[in-house]
């Protein structure tokens, strides 16, 4: 199975049409989707949003995955939204931009995905020009990370400076990398794969603000043993899911 572990309905109101059908084009099997639009979204918002992933997830159930976007200072009621998800179907949560990874709120929300044995991906992206106010670094997922080690928590974007995010975080057997969102430069798949392990990495394109074939191609033109592609474009996240994901 190829899977697409990270992807949004967001930036144009037909993305969940285009993304089946270039995925049906291209041969990918299935997509993890949530839904993103504000940086620090109020409770209506972060509902209308899920219910745009949850009506993507029904309409086509053997494409999409649907994961729930929460904001963590929501408190109880976040972990309302995750208790109905896991209701509705989803089997993942999405956190963005809304709070520090270490933030104390979040707690909650890891243990709550720990419960369900669900994983949690988690925006990250170090910036030369600096980070939105509560936009993670690297180091507060490996915070994260190092206080639930037995959480399924993965680091978007292998957290945008790469060779700076992979030696913040090596040292966390827990948390994995996706490849969504960043260029593909030289030497980056080899790095994540030296240094964290094949089973760490994870292939996601961050469409529909990406491109489905180049992120693709990060993976299938890399230098990479052919066991190793297969783990990321899809091996490494039927594990977190449990092998519970059918084609």
């Amino acid at each position: 199975m190829i899977i697409d572990f990270h992807a949004h309905l967001w930036a144009r109101d037909d993305a969940e049409e285009a993304m089946a059908a270039v995925a049906a084009r291209h041969g990918v099997d299935r997509i993890c989707i949530s839904a993103i639009r504000s940086y620090v979204p109020d409770v209506e918002e972060v509902r209308e949003l899920n219910a745009r992933t949850l009506r993507a997830i029904r309409k086509w159930p053997d494409l999409y995955l649907g994961f729930v976007y929460v904001n963590p200072k929501h408190g109880d009621t976040a972990l309302r939204m995750v208790d109905e998800a896991a209701e509705q179907g989803m089997v993942g949560i999405k956190l963005w931009t809304s709070c520090y990874a270490s933030d104390p709120s979040v707690r909650p929300i890891a243990e709550k995905a720990i419960e369900f044995g669900w994983p949690i991906l988690q925006h990250a992206w170090r910036k030369w020009t600096g980070n939105l106010p509560t936009e993670s670094d690297p180091r507060h997922v490996a915070r994260l990370a190092e206080r639930y080690p037995e959480l399924k928590l993965v680091m978007a974007h292998i957290g945008g400076d790469w060779e700076y995010a992979i030696k913040a975080v090596r040292h966390c057997p827990n948390l994995c990398v996706d490849t969504s969102g960043s260029l593909a430069h030289t030497g980056m798949l080899e790095m994540s794969i030296a240094e964290l392990g094949a089973d760490r990495v994870i292939w996601g394109t961050d469409m529909p603000g990406a491109d489905l074939i180049y992120t693709l191609a990060k993976v299938d033109r890399a230098p990479l043993k052919p066991r190793d592609k297969q783990k990321l474009l899809g091996g490494n996240a039927l594990r977190l899911f449990g092998g519970s994901v059918s084609r």
